[in-house]
């Protein structure tokens, strides 16, 4: 059977697990050392909420069907580590699916059945109808209910997370920068030397920066707004004036030389507002984590 619609949007949602938040990007996450249960069936409690043993195992199941499907071989050492990792990160998953809906409760955010049922059936639609979309889920060896359970969790995460978000505007203040970066301190001394001599900014980055995303346009990187760059680039860049060149400014990457060519409110690209939104979320959901009461109980 060819992957459907319907199998690609099922995996996704078997497999939210493996990545954090609603913007997918890997978070990897510092887990408590587990401790002996104190009740029968349960892998974790939060805030003193169950999370039952045989869910997770469910939920594992899910994911090592995906696997199968995708041919994983579970006795390859390949598979067994990913099979481990995904052991791992699907009860971390379900932790934070218990943190987002106690929060969504405290919200007063929730998913109506009609909201619930029109996604199924949009799923279904574009599955190609009802026979490929309950094929989908053999294949995956997911009962319908799950599916729908696991469906609900997505669009209350997708809700919770526009909710947390929505102090965020697509315009803010911005500046364009353009810089040259270099290896180690001494050479961006001579650089800087040659600029305050009066030689062309574009040109020595051209020749000299190690930043091949932005040398051949003269080290511009174009107009960004806080939280995107590095915090010494952008603490920097947001002090100068227009045209100034900054001194020697060293981050993770290596030595900066940075000039602000430009600064006004301006609408982020997609992209950068997206990647906003999701650091937004992100440091809520770390904060709610580091103030719950989190017990594990799997070896």
């Amino acid at each position: 059977m060819h992957k459907s619609i319907c199998s690609a949007a099922l995996a996704l949602l078997v497999l939210t697990g493996l990545a954090s938040g609603c913007g997918g990007q890997t978070t990897p996450v510092e887990t408590e050392a587990a401790t002996p249960s104190p009740v029968e069936g349960l892998a974790a409690l939060v805030n003193g909420e169950p999370i039952t043993a045989e869910e997770y195992e469910k939920q594992v199941a899910q994911v090592e069907a995906f696997f199968a499907q995708e041919g994983l071989d579970p006795q390859s050492e390949e598979g067994r580590e990913r099979l481990a990792q995904a052991r791992r990160q699907v009860l971390e998953q379900m932790i934070d699916q218990t943190l987002i809906q106690q929060a969504a409760a405290e919200m007063g955010v929730n998913i109506s059945e009609s909201e619930l049922e029109a996604s199924i059936l949009d799923i279904i639609e574009q599955s190609g109808g009802e026979e490929q979309f309950n094929q989908s889920l053999q294949a995956m060896d997911t009962a319908y209910e799950d599916f729908r359970q696991m469906l609900l969790n997505q669009l209350l995460s997708e809700a919770v997370y526009s909710t947390v978000t929505a102090s965020i505007s697509s315009v803010a203040e911005q500046v364009q920068a353009r810089h040259i970066l270099l290896p180690t301190r001494e050479r961006a001394q001579e650089v800087l030397a040659r600029l305050q001599a009066g030689e062309d900014f574009a040109y020595l980055a051209k020749e000299y920066s190690e930043d091949i995303s932005s040398r051949e346009r003269g080290g511009d990187v174009g107009f960004f707004p806080r939280g995107v760059m590095p915090p010494e680039v952008e603490e920097v860049a947001f002090s100068l004036e227009v045209g100034a060149v900054s001194e020697i400014v060293e981050s993770q990457f290596g030595f900066h030389i940075i000039q602000v060519l430009g600064r006004e409110d301006r609408e982020m690209t997609v992209e950068v507002f997206e990647s906003l939104r999701q650091q937004m979320f992100m440091q809520w959901l770390q904060d709610r984590r580091q103030d719950a009461a989190i017990e594990r109980f799997l070896e």
